[in-house]
């Protein structure tokens, strides 16, 4: 018996494994904005309101992009029996009615024009409120409250390159790997990071200041083309950052420079 392609997509999005309380982006209406791999349309909002799926596009500065040659498909509802749901187009967004169920996944599939491949991402609908923060578990923010910008910098200056180690490594696989949610999170996170690093480095805050500035200067850069989905752009900008972090870590002992998260 031949497996519909509506079923291989289900089963496909209930094989990827999402921590609980992962961090989240919202879009302007208050819905889950999902990076796409495209320059022309870099991110896609999910919002549901009166039973409806609606979804808008926005480019880089999280402007609404209009709808003119682009289609979308969606796909949801139980794995046994999912189920297309009926689009209908406006000038700024897609509707579709809301299946039945609260736990369930909705494939997006997007078109730019029609003979372009489509940009498929997916949302796990859940409307169990969190126990934390009582939204919606498919809207839960739990995560991002110590991730991005929002993370805690620890007391120790060893902690804190443990930290910076760490991050350098997410940056540079998240950046090959094109994982454009995860890199906005790291480069957040290590701007603040290096920015602490200037008052907890002695007799060499001022030799580690500028340093820190070009490193920052550099992350912006890298978060500007992750933005617009130019990633390849910024490629001069990693280098720079990657020669400048070894160089930083010149001024300190190399025990503390090497550290590792435990």
């Amino acid at each position: 018996m031949k497996t519909s392609i509506l079923s291989i997509l289900i089963l496909a999005a209930l094989s990827v494994v999402l921590p609980a309380h992962e961090s989240i982006t919202f879009g302007p209406n208050g819905g889950k904005l999902v990076a796409l791999d495209s320059p022309a349309t870099p991110s896609a909002e999910v919002v549901v309101k009166e039973s409806q799926f609606i979804v808008g596009l926005f480019d880089k500065s999280k402007k609404p992009i209009a709808l003119e040659m682009q289609a979308l498909t969606i796909t949801a509802g139980e794995r046994s029996a999912p189920t297309k749901l009926a689009v209908t187009k406006t000038a700024d967004s897609f509707t579709a009615p809301l299946p039945a169920g609260d736990d369930f996944w909705a494939i997006f599939q997007l078109k730019e024009t029609p003979a372009k491949k489509a940009h498929t991402f997916r949302i796990h609908y859940q409307t169990k409120p969190c126990p934390e923060c009582k939204k919606p578990e498919w809207l839960c923010a739990c995560g991002s409250k110590t991730n991005g910008a929002n993370i805690a910098v620890p007391a120790s200056l060893d902690g804190l390159f443990a930290e910076i180690n760490q991050h350098h490594g997410e940056l540079k696989e998240n950046f090959a790997g094109k994982k454009y949610e995860a890199l906005d999170e790291v480069t957040k996170a290590f701007t603040v990071l290096l920015k602490a690093l200037p008052a907890k480095s002695a007799d060499k805050s001022t030799a580690v200041q500028p340093q820190v500035d070009a490193l920052v200067a550099a992350l912006a850069a890298i978060a500007d083309a992750n933005a617009g989905r130019t990633l390849p752009a910024a490629a001069k900008n990693l280098d720079a950052f990657n020669t400048g972090i070894a160089a930083l870590k010149k001024n300190f002992p190399e025990k503390t420079a090497n550290a590792k998260l435990k």
